[in-house]
């Protein structure tokens, strides 16, 4: 949002340019455009303080199959305006994977603050191990801000553990509540 939004107002001046002198002219012009989202303090005394530039939402469901390994995993993420829609899928179908990661498989052993695991060790996914990932893109936006685009960053791999848990709950009535879960078919 915010790299689109300053692109938009680069474009703005270019096409005000445009309109007094031709493309030919406009070689070598620089057109910059600056966004800044500004934000109120988190504690301000306003009634009704602005805390992000924009809201985005996120909901996954997490399918098993028989055995208890994911199937599948249904991901519908509210990004404003889909500019790029398969550039948002991967960034979707990535964050999933790595939320799997942490929800599954992925253990991070510190002693003092220093990772004592080995890269190979840390329980990662392999591309041939990723479940079929449905992305849903939600175009809800009305904002001329970067034309009403949110983006899809951090937020594709924040549902997908308390998913995947919440999967195993109806799978077997289990409650888990440490990372990676434990008492799945994906204990290393």
């Amino acid at each position: 949002m915010f790299t689109g939004e300053a692109t938009r107002q680069a474009s703005l001046k270019l096409q005000q340019a445009l309109y007094k002198s031709s493309l030919e002219e406009l070689e070598e012009s620089v057109f910059i455009g600056e966004y800044r989202g500004e934000t109120d303090p988190m504690n301000s005394d306003k009634p009704n303080p602005i805390s992000h530039v924009a809201y985005s939402y996120a909901t996954q469901v997490v399918l098993l199959n028989a055995e208890g390994k994911v199937e599948k995993v249904v991901a519908a993420h509210d990004v404003g305006r889909a500019i790029n829609p398969k550039a948002i899928e991967g960034q979707i179908e990535g964050g999933v994977t790595m939320g799997l990661g942490y929800a599954l498989r992925e253990d991070f052993p510190l002693e003092n603050g220093v990772p004592t695991a080995k890269f190979g060790t840390l329980g990662l996914f392999r591309s041939t191990e990723v479940p079929e990932i449905e992305s849903v893109i939600i175009e809800k936006n009305s904002s001329p801000i970067a034309y009403g685009a949110k983006g899809v960053g951090e937020i594709a791999s924040i549902p997908t553990a308390p998913a995947v848990a919440s999967a195993y709950y109806k799978y077997d009535g289990k409650l888990r509540c440490s990372l990676p879960l434990r008492e799945t078919p994906y204990k290393k």
